[in-house]
């Protein structure tokens, strides 16, 4: 994995971006902080997607029945639409 500043980042994102897209991260920091990756993106997708599928199985675990994503959406478009009635 490659880490740059900020500053040396900048004239090389263009290889940086294509090492992203072979699957290789990198590491941006600022003041010697890492604030930043960049990933490929369905690198990024399978990470999320990995996440979701633990959160739910830590929530099942501890005794919780978590909902869809889909379901997740409705609910929270319908609580908004019912706060925007008061």
């Amino acid at each position: 994995m490659m880490t740059y500043t900020i500053t040396e980042a900048r004239p090389k994102l263009g290889d940086i971006v294509r090492r992203a897209a072979a699957h290789q991260q990198t590491v941006i920091t600022d003041h010697d902080r890492p604030i930043a990756m960049v990933v490929n993106f369905s690198d990024w997708e399978d990470m999320e997607d990995t996440i979701a599928a633990l959160r739910g199985q830590l929530a099942r675990a501890q005794g919780v029945q978590p909902i869809g994503h889909e379901d997740a959406k409705r609910l929270l478009r319908e609580a908004a639409a019912r706060a925007a009635e008061q």
